[in-house]
């Protein structure tokens, strides 16, 4: 029976230290530099695009933050505003019945005076009044318009189509009415106009 060879033992004959492989070797070190470089300069680029994409996404949501943060100001803005117009009115229409009962001729009288001051020339001018307001408006507005030497023209006539201190005065070519609820009305409209124009929520700039 033959016995089995034996393994070839590697004597180490080689020398790493120069010759062939030392030149490979640098060779090889170059490479790799060089793979180590472009490894860098792919993993630095690919860092880069994914800060740049992470701080866009970022951007995104702040800016959708921003717009729906400022869509809710503008509507607390729109019903804060709403409700101190409410007040407002509601107070001032308080304050005017308030006045009214306590001055019930004021609004007349004034609104008389300014008709007077612009027809000096025609020859009377009716005064029509609620039934209720009648006697003190007689009384008052003679008295007024004997001040101005207008007494003999001025005519005081009750008018059941009137109520509280609206009025209609009349002359020869021309009158003017104070309607208080048509007066209302009219506030209520510009209220309503004003609000209007202010419900466009402030635009947010896109960048």
């Amino acid at each position: 029976m033959t016995a089995p060879a034996r393994p070839a033992k590697y004597m180490f004959d080689i020398a790493f230290d120069g010759g062939p492989l030392a030149v490979l070797g640098s060779g090889a070190k170059a490479a790799l530099d060089a793979a180590e470089k472009e490894a860098y300069r792919r993993g630095y680029e690919a860092a880069k695009k994914e800060a740049e994409q992470r701080c866009a996404d970022q951007l995104s949501r702040i800016a959708a933050d921003i717009h729906l943060v400022v869509g809710r100001l503008a509507a607390t803005e729109t019903r804060l505003e709403r409700e101190a117009i409410d007040v407002a009115c509601a107070v001032a229409n308080q304050l005017s019945s308030a006045l009214i009962a306590r001055q019930p001729l004021a609004e007349i009288e004034a609104l008389v005076l300014d008709v007077l001051s612009h027809v000096r020339a025609a020859p009377h001018v009716a005064v029509r009044v609620a039934p209720e307001m009648s006697e003190g408006a007689a009384a008052r507005l003679r008295k007024l318009a004997e001040e101005r030497g207008f007494a003999s023209r001025l005519v005081i006539l009750p008018d059941p189509n009137l109520k509280g201190d609206d009025c209609l005065i009349e002359w020869a070519d021309g009158g003017v009415a104070r309607e208080a609820q048509a007066i209302q009305q009219r506030i209520a409209e510009a209220i309503q106009n004003f609000l209007g124009a202010g419900n466009t929520a402030p635009k947010v700039p896109e960048k």
